[in-house]
């Protein structure tokens, strides 16, 4: 069952006040890592959950795997079931723009989770209609989650580095750290030997929304019919945010590389810059 990866604030209208919506807040600053946990116990949407990048949306970090490796399965499962998820949820995932949000939508997915949303405009479309916000934790009691491991949309850094010639593995990063200049966050500056660059920031409009089919259609022209493109950023965050943006027109064979960029360099020193 295919279901589209985003919602509008107008289309939620009617279940806000209900108990049909499991709403997460997402909200990280990467600069900043108690942003988003000190935001959220000042004020969320009502009975939301908080998921965190690095305690809920990464696993322990260690040499390889990248600055925000994957949680394994046994700890997302985990995660789920302390938060009271059930596989017939409908989730609905916001921040303050895309990115966390979007990273959150394909862990769910990973785990097989199909009624899953990232809120378009994030939580200024939530505050726009005038909806209270709370304090108050939300607690739901233990669940039992039965995921069912999507691990076709993952490749690993053997796959990437063996992968054939014409699969296409995309750079999702800003087109400066792509080309090698202002890199102020990995210890080798370049990208993967071979990747072509495509903005995660291309695809989202100034208003935190997705931009338009045509619009991206146009951004993904090279990638649209291309067999099972492999998607990495710095760290698999952003990336997620072009694997969801592809989603919504249809095209669900991406891959991500969850390690992305800075796993690469932690096993090889092969870049191009």
């Amino acid at each position: 069952m295919f279901m589209f990866p985003t919602i509008q604030m107008t289309d939620l209208q009617q279940l806000v006040h209900t108990d049909q919506i499991r709403w997460f807040d997402c909200r990280y600053d990467l600069q900043d890592p108690d942003y988003g946990r000190d935001a959220f116990k000042t004020s969320h949407v009502q009975r939301a959950q908080y998921l965190d990048l690095a305690r809920d949306l990464s696993g322990p970090r260690s040499e390889t795997g990248g600055r925000h490796p994957l949680p394994s399965k046994k700890q997302w499962i985990q995660t789920l079931e302390s938060l009271g998820v059930h596989r017939d949820d409908f989730i609905v995932l916001y921040d303050d723009g895309f990115p966390y949000a979007a990273r959150a939508w394909w862990l769910f997915k990973w785990a097989g989770h199909e009624r899953v949303v990232v809120l378009e405009g994030g939580l200024s479309s939530y505050l726009a209609f005038d909806y209270p916000m709370s304090t108050e934790t939300t607690t739901f009691d233990q669940s039992t989650y039965q995921a069912d491991f999507q691990d076709e949309m993952l490749v690993q850094f053997q796959e990437v580095k063996n992968r054939p010639p014409e699969t296409r593995l995309v750079d999702s990063r800003s087109p400066d750290r792509f080309r090698g200049q202002n890199e102020t966050i990995d210890a080798i500056a370049g990208h993967i030997p071979g990747a072509v660059n495509c903005f995660f920031g291309e695809a989202i409009s100034p208003d935190r929304r997705l931009k338009d089919a045509e619009d991206l259609k146009e951004l993904y022209a090279d990638l649209l019919d291309a067999d099972s493109p492999i998607l990495y950023c710095g760290s698999g965050v952003t990336a997620c945010v072009n694997v969801l943006a592809l989603h919504a027109l249809g095209k669900t064979d991406v891959r991500l590389y969850a390690g992305s960029y800075s796993d690469w360099i932690s096993q090889t020193d092969e870049v191009t810059q």
